[in-house]
Order: structure tokens, then C-alpha cells, then sequence
């Protein structure tokens, strides 16, 4: 199934690839075929191609490790997940800040190597040079009850909240799944009535945001490849870049009419892509 809502012209010309990977150019541990050629063919016309993700569990030596077995050489930069725009945009609000996060040890390491002052436990509001300017949470299955407490405490009081993305459950193996940060933001709004000040992940187009600020991208120059349409897609839409849906993952073709927006290109996988932009 193909079909353009944009001239196919425009797709040829973009600079910008921004890949998602589970779905488009993996499946779990399994390549699909015709993302090598495709990743060679933007390699040879000039392009720049970056992997995007909501996940910010994983450090990006994680994610390029499990390209490396699949054949995919990349490198530290292409990478533009939901955690560097999380710090690409306290970098903007306030360089160095003091922050109490709830992450992964990856997420912490990573505000600290940026300048952050990570704020461990509970501040009182009575020793505010010790108290964090943010609360930021993301994607952990190391969470405890104190840590949720201590950050509905802040939140409560007024600091700064943000999330790294808002998916709701991370899928696992056996069709099971676990919560993630959007189920837990459920439970700080019930227990504070505040909702975040800013989610970086899709589908909200801060990711793409930063890539455009960073490389001086025009909004016709970046295309956004993927296969969901509530993430992927709606933040390519949001940022109004090019939208391109492959038929490999959670899109299905009979759920394409039924789609409140249309992406601007739609195609069965990456092999169709390839070939469209030979």
C-alpha cells in the first residue's frame, strides 16, 4: 500500500531522516530487510539520519550496541531521544540547575555530565538554596514508594515538573507490559492536581525541536519515519515536518482511512522506501 498526500519530490529532497526503530527498522532483535540499503543510500546521497526514541531507560551506548549487532554502524550524535531534549531544554531554562529526578542511574548520569546538580530526597521548603528548581521524571523499573512521594511533595509546593516522555506501558516479551512514565503522571495528578510543565517525548515535537535548533533544519528539509501513529507520526505532524508511515509495525493499512490526520506518506516498509528514494 502506498499512498502520497505530498508530492513524492519533497520526501527525495528532505536532508533529514529521523528514524524511529522498533517497528521501522528492527523488530524486536530482527532486521528488516532493506534497512541496510537504506541506511547506505542516505549515506551516499549526503543525508543526515537520526534515531529517535521516547525510551529514557537506556543510555545511547545501549541502543548503538544493539545496532551493532544487527550490522548498523552509528554514532553517539545521531542519536536524539527524549532525554536530551529533556536537557536540551533545561539547558535553554536554567544551565546548571538543581534537579530531583526519578530515572534510571543513565538519566542521572547524563544530567550531571550536562551541569545539572541532581537533588537527592526531600528539601525543606525552609532551605531553598538546597532545594531543586526541577523535578524530572523518566522511565524506571527501579521505582519506589518514597520516590513518588518525595516528588508529589515537590510538585505540591510548586517546583518545576517535567516528564521525559508520556507513554502510559513499555512493552515486554509475552505480550506483557509494564507501566511507564505516563501511568505514573496519572498518579501525581491525582495526588497533586498538576499536570507537567513539559513532556519531551513524542508526540510532542520537542525532539524534533532540537534537532532543527541544532542543524539549522528547515521544517520541508526534516522527514520523521515510523509506524505509530500516536507517537512517531503526531510528532512530526506537531512539528510540522514530513510525516512518512510504514506498514511494518503498529500501523495497520485498514486503520489508515480511519486516521484523524493524515501522514503525509505512507508505505509498506522499508524496502518500499528505499526503493522510492533510489
Amino acid at each position: 500500500m502506498q499512498r502520497f498526500n505530498k508530492d513524492i519530490e519533497l520526501l527525495r529532497n528532505a536532508k533529514c531522516f529521523l528514524m524511529d526503530m522498533d517497528g521501522t527498522i528492527y523488530l524486536g532483535n530482527e532486521i528488516f530487510d532493506g534497512t541496510l540499503d537504506f541506511l547506505a543510500l542516505l549515506k551516499e546521497q549526503g543525508k543526515r539520519v537520526g534515531y529517535i526514541t521516547n525510551n529514557s531507560s537506556k543510555a545511547v551506548s545501549q541502543y548503538m550496541e544493539k545496532l551493532a549487532k544487527m550490522g548498523i554502524e552509528s554514532q553517539e550524535e545521531e542519536f536524539s531521544t527524549a532525554v536530551h531534549a529533556t536537557v536540551h531544554f533545561l539547558n535553554k531554562e536554567k544551565p546548571g540547575a538543581k534537579v530531583y529526578v526519578v530515572g534510571t542511574d543513565a538519566l542521572k548520569n547524563y544530567l550531571r555530565e550536562a551541569g545539572f546538580h541532581i537533588v537527592k530526597g526531600y528539601v525543606e521548603p525552609s532551605n531553598p538554596e538546597e532545594r531543586p528548581d526541577f523535578v524530572v521524571f523518566g522511565s524506571t523499573t527501579e521505582l519506589v514508594y518514597d520516590d513518588l512521594r518525595t516528588m508529589c511533595d515537590y510538585v505540591s509546593e510548586g517546583v518545576t515538573y517535567w516528564v521525559t516522555n508520556p507513554d502510559d506501558v513499555i512493552p515486554v516479551e509475552g505480550g506483557k507490559v509494564i507501566p511507564d512514565v505516563g501511568a505514573f503522571m496519572a498518579f501525581i495528578h491525582a495526588a497533586t492536581g498538576k499536570h507537567p510543565q513539559l513532556i519531551a517525548g513524542k508526540p510532542n515535537p520537542c525532539v524534533i525541536n532540537m534537532v532543527k535548533e541544532k542543524y539549522g533544519y528547515k521544517n520541508h528539509e526534516i522527514a520523521v519515519v515510523g509506524d505509530r501513529y500516536d507517537t512517531d507520526l503526531m510528532s512530526a505532524i506537531n512539528a510540522g515536518v514530513l510525516s512518512v508511515c510504514v506498514l511494518s509495525g503498529m500501523v495497520q493499512p485498514e486503520d489508515i482511512a480511519t486516521l484523524p490526520i493524515q501522514p503525509d506518506y505512507v508505505i509498506d516498509n522499508i524496502r518500499k522506501l528505499y526503493e522510492l528514494l533510489l
